[in-house]
């Protein structure tokens, strides 16, 4: 088996985006991209990078899953069966969330496919919720800057599927999908943008049919990077 196919492997075995990996490695996505199809070298320096951020010795990168007459510990079958039942595992909430607009861009990549804690860390950042119920995704738009800005995750409580109580949700509105401050007055909900370049508008009784709240944001993370050398 090429290099490039078992990187290609193991990267999807552990459900890693060529972007995540590039992120990861400090590479160029497209260098990558020609690694894995076998039209590009490598050096000694990036194939290190690559497997400790595929979490493999580099002799695993040569490797033939076919060819092996031992029991290979990380093999590519061994990583999709893998199910480590001691980390607090969060994933990415199925739905593309909008904070500009409410229609998702489509040049923005999800770098992040899920989050994995330790249960003691889990238990002060999210209490007792199971981890079912706590997904995550990445912001789009800059409707909400001063409170979070694009690119960054939000954790959300899936189990919140109503309006209870002032606060940011994820919903649906209209066909369209929001990440928004939702306030009640009298029969009215208000959609409040943080950015004051965005006027708030509201979503009457009559309205409500056409509303779904997906979940309530709980906190955010940043994803800014900045390079120290």
């Amino acid at each position: 088996m090429k290099i490039g196919h078992k990187i290609r492997q193991i990267r999807k075995a552990n459900k890693m985006t060529l972007n995540e990996l590039a992120l990861r490695v400090e590479s160029d996505v497209g260098n990558l991209s020609r690694l894995e199809r076998g039209i590009q070298g490598y050096s000694e320096n990036l194939l290190k990078k690559i497997a400790d951020a595929l979490q493999v010795p580099v002799a695993e990168l040569f490797s033939s899953d076919e060819t092996s007459d031992t029991v290979n510990t990380y093999s590519v079958n061994s990583i999709v069966k893998k199910r480590r039942e001691d980390v607090y595992r969060i994933d990415v909430l199925d739905v593309s969330a909008s904070a500009g607009n409410g229609t998702p861009s489509k040049d923005v990549i999800e770098v992040i496919r899920s989050i994995e804690y330790v249960p003691e860390q889990a238990r002060i950042i999210f209490g007792n919720r199971p981890e079912s119920s706590v997904k995550l995704i990445n912001v789009r738009g800059d409707s909400m800057v001063g409170t979070f800005e694009p690119g960054d995750l939000i954790f959300v409580d899936v189990s919140t599927c109503m309006f209870d109580g002032d606060g940011i949700y994820v919903f649906h509105f209209n066909g369209d999908m929001f990440v928004k401050r939702l306030q009640k007055v009298k029969s009215q909900l208000l959609v409040i943008s943080d950015n004051p370049r965005y006027r708030e508008w509201a979503i009457t009784e009559e309205e409500m049919h056409m509303f779904n709240v997906a979940g309530r944001v709980m906190l955010s993370q940043s994803q800014q990077f900045r390079r120290h050398g």
